[in-house]
């Protein structure tokens, strides 16, 4: 006979459950369930191609990052590696008042985001390479972990040598990269905070580390 495990059982109705509120939130302001996650095949993390795949962050973890920075009309955001566009469905909940933009490389991923956001005018997606932007066209970022740390690596590396006025970024699930802006030049973290459950619902399968920093060029 099978054993019962009620632990696993509560996770899984948990997920479930998330998922359904995030689903419903999704259709309201998309048209469509962001749910569905989209792998990555390029994960080897040599020669800038080191990507994960497109996996919606809950609504309720967005709420709480994005409380620690106040987007006005004078910015201008952009999602690195926006998936099916979750994150910037979340701005439009939240009526951001500024010109918001993702890109994305997974095709299949960016055509949806590319497909639901035509109904906004201040949403723009890019289906590209990140590394292939400049970034000194935005003021806040967000990177919900896109790169493995070699690629991540290369990728701050390109960031630093274009920007040249300051930014804000919120980095979701930097548990793995995130220490290597500590003590670099420019960079000074003005929040972390490791989120597991909120309102007593569990967030991941395990706590995920969230950061938000600001970079001012020398």
């Amino acid at each position: 006979m099978r054993r019962i495990r009620p632990k696993k059982i509560l996770r899984t109705l948990n997920r479930k459950v998330v998922e359904m509120y995030d689903a419903l939130v999704d259709r309201r302001i998309c048209g469509q369930s962001l749910v569905k996650y989209i792998p990555s095949e390029e994960r080897n993390d040599t020669e800038k191609i080191g990507r994960t795949g497109a996996q919606s962050t809950p609504y309720m973890v967005l709420k709480r990052i994005f409380s620690h920075v106040e987007l006005t009309e004078k910015d201008s955001f952009i999602d690195i590696g926006c998936g099916k566009g979750r994150v910037l469905a979340y701005l439009v909940k939240s009526k951001a008042p500024c010109k918001i933009s993702g890109v994305e490389i997974l095709e299949e991923a960016g055509k949806i985001a590319e497909a639901w956001s035509k109904r906004y005018d201040n949403v723009s997606i890019i289906i590209g390479d990140a590394f292939e932007l400049n970034y000194n066209d935005y003021t806040v970022f967000f990177l919900g972990r896109p790169f493995l740390p070699k690629t991540f690596e290369v990728f701050i590396s390109k960031f630093e040598k274009e920007v040249r006025h300051p930014i804000t970024l919120l980095y979701w699930v930097d548990q793995q990269s995130g220490a290597y802006l500590k003590g670099r030049p420019g960079w000074t973290m003005t929040h972390r905070e490791v989120i597991y459950k909120i309102h007593g619902m569990m967030m991941a399968g395990s706590p995920q580390g969230f950061s938000a920093w600001t970079y001012v060029p020398e």
